[in-house]
């Protein structure tokens, strides 16, 4: 039994559950200062005898029905459910506020460094150039792309939870800015409006905070692709090229200042973000002047 694999998983699931209860936990909190459920003023929770006596209640009425086992299991499993969906439509909603942040693709990253270098690779052989080299070139590519999915893998855990949290600290600004606002308007909230603008503060310090943390990691994650590529590229250019061609093979795997490791954007469904939508539209109108002339 693999004890090391089992506490791993065991910690996922954790921070799995912890991630939806809080976020639903929060929801149901705010909800329920719409409805009347008892003493929700008093404090950040509603009245403890109110919940012992709903409980009490439910204990009683499945004693009655004699309800199941595989019955308290479906009422659990539904339970777990809405929890999830909550956390599921918060985290798609927020995948579409903007500004969302598009890391750039290892591929790109990769690419970045080589292309122009493979290039010289091939310059370097002129017309001894053979079939059996560009198989050599190829695999040697696979390689590089090899390690550059192996080092996506690893950063892909960390950077996919962050950005999670990302979406779903966006969602909940404009989530309790809104129930605010009809708080104050309709003034038929029964809980603590201070609760909400700490819930506010927080999301907004968290957006702050993941935002950073996203460029942070998808920086970290560029530099370990462009850094264990570039080695290798160089050390394979030394038993490739004469001495001249090296020096301009070292030059070409410079970084680029133009890409950067990750980006602010607008998200549009189905078209990827504003910039591509534009540019469709564009084309589109474009061929229909064409059409028309």
């Amino acid at each position: 039994m693999d004890v090391e694999a089992l506490l791993q998983g065991v910690i996922r699931f954790s921070n799995f559950m912890t991630s939806r209860l809080l976020v639903a936990g929060i929801v149901f909190y705010i909800a329920s200062g719409f409805t009347n459920i008892g003493s929700a003023t008093e404090g950040f929770l509603p009245n403890a005898d109110l919940l012992n006596g709903v409980v009490e209640n439910y204990q009683n009425i499945f004693d009655v029905l004699g309800v199941s086992d595989f019955a308290l299991l479906l009422i659990l499993f539904v339970f777990l459910t809405t929890i999830h969906i909550i956390y599921v439509v918060f985290d798609r909603i927020g995948d579409y506020l903007p500004p969302a942040i598009v890391p750039l693709s290892g591929w790109e990253a990769n690419d970045d460094v080589t292309l122009t270098a493979f290039d010289i690779l091939r310059e370097a052989r002129g017309e001894e150039h053979t079939d059996e080299e560009n198989q050599r070139l190829y695999l040697f590519k696979k390689k590089l792309r090899d390690i550059e999915q192996a080092i996506e893998a690893r950063y892909s855990g960390e950077v996919e939870g962050i950005a999670a949290a990302y979406r779903i600290s966006k969602t909940f600004v404009v989530f309790s800015v809104a129930t605010l606002i009809v708080a104050l308007v309709f003034g038929n909230y029964a809980g603590d409006l201070n609760v909400l603008l700490v819930i506010i503060g927080l999301s907004v310090l968290t957006s702050f905070y993941t935002a950073f943390a996203i460029f942070r990691s998808n920086y970290e994650r560029i530099t370990a692709i462009r850094h264990d590529v570039i080695v290798q590229f160089l050390e394979f250019s030394r038993i490739w090229a004469p001495q001249e061609f090296q020096r301009r093979i070292a030059e070409a795997c410079t970084p680029s200042r133009d890409l950067r490791p990750a980006q602010f954007a607008v998200l549009v469904p189905v078209f990827g973000t504003l910039d591509e939508l534009i540019g469709d539209v564009k084309r589109w109108r474009e061929r229909r002047v064409r059409r028309r002339a």
